[in-house]
């Protein structure tokens, strides 16, 4: 019996889901490593080409060189950075007591003003105040703290897996980056390339797309934020940089969750040019998002914000933290699919 084009549509999505989460969830982790050694490729695969025809070194020492001079430049960029963040990281520990007596004393006013308003006895809300801190000190010692350690123990192991993975990765780009013309013609014979062809092409204008898009404004909004608190003379810039960064990932609210916030904070402490310069960089990052996505996307993705939203929950949901860039991918993944064979 025949479908009706409703069912078979039906059944594509239902089966484009379930295929678009078992890949996520359990084949993209084994396969993550040679992913990313297949994209370092494609980035020096020029470079060693010109080497390989120009000089007649070999592919895999040509490869062996690019992947240690790329090294070399990623090396000495994050170490600047990572000093950077490493000051300012130390700095916020060392000022920790000044920023708890700070805090000590905004509570007290703000219970003392309480008190006030509401009519209590004197200390009413401090008590209240007291006995919750001493709860969760209590909940911490209990609860956090003999977990830390076994944190610890995971962490070094994990850092033993990732440099081992790290190492994969290296060798992996030298063998793609030598027989990469091999695979391209291999993957071109193969029965399969027409129909895999077909949605990888489209997926390199949306998946692809999407998530360049976001890293680029990502990164960008970071800058504007890091320059900005350095302007404040912030001496947490960098570090406020790429918190709000990470943060304007988050469709409809992005950087305002951490800009809004703190502009009214600095209004209330009547400090009107630091409200001024913070609320001037989250209108400069809505500008920037509103300029610059759309000619990055064009008409590529066409998915609303609130079903970003949408993705991003679910995708963390199923895959954890990292669902935060699974879940749009994976919406990009399926809406791609449906619309190629709802053609057919």
């Amino acid at each position: 019996m025949k479908l009706s084009k409703n069912k078979r549509k039906l059944l594509l999505t239902a089966g484009t889901i379930i295929a678009v989460y078992i890949g996520m969830k359990y084949l993209l982790p084994l396969f993550v490593p040679f992913l990313f050694a297949y994209f370092i490729a494609w980035l020096l695969r020029p470079v060693v080409g010109f080497l390989h025809r120009k000089l007649k070194i070999p592919l895999v020492v040509g490869g062996g060189f690019g992947v240690l001079l790329l090294l070399l430049v990623i090396s000495v960029i994050l170490c600047y950075l990572g000093r950077i963040l490493f000051n300012q990281v130390v700095l916020f520990l060392r000022n920790i007591p000044i920023y708890q007596q700070y805090f000590t004393q905004q509570v007290e006013i703000i219970c003392v003003t309480g008190d006030k308003l509401f009519g209590f006895k004197d200390g009413s809300l401090k008590l209240v105040v007291n006995d919750g801190m001493e709860t969760l000190v209590k909940y911490v010692q209990m609860n956090i703290l003999p977990k830390m350690t076994v944190q610890t123990i995971k962490l070094a192991i994990g850092l033993a897996e990732f440099l081992a993975i790290f190492l994969i990765i290296l060798v992996a780009t030298i063998l793609i980056i030598k027989d990469m013309e091999e695979y391209k013609v291999g993957l071109r014979k193969s029965e399969f390339y027409p129909a895999v062809h077909k949605i990888t092409q489209k997926l390199s204008d949306t998946g692809i797309a999407y998530m360049k898009t976001q890293m680029i404004l990502m990164s960008i909004i970071a800058v504007i934020n890091a320059v900005g608190f350095f302007i404040l003379k912030n001496p947490y810039a960098l570090l406020i940089g790429l918190a709000v960064g990470i943060f304007d990932g988050f469709p409809v609210l992005g950087s305002g969750l951490i800009l809004i916030p703190w502009t009214i904070v600095m209004l209330l402490q009547k400090k009107f040019m630091h409200a001024a310069v913070i609320m001037s960089i989250f209108l400069l990052c809505q500008i920037v998002r509103e300029i610059l996505e759309p000619k990055l996307l064009g008409d590529k993705i066409g998915v609303k914000p609130i079903y970003s939203m949408i993705a991003m929950y679910v995708g963390v949901q199923l895959f954890g933290v990292i669902g935060f860039f699974l879940g749009p991918l994976s919406l990009v993944i399926i809406k791609t699919v449906i619309a190629t064979y709802a053609e057919e």
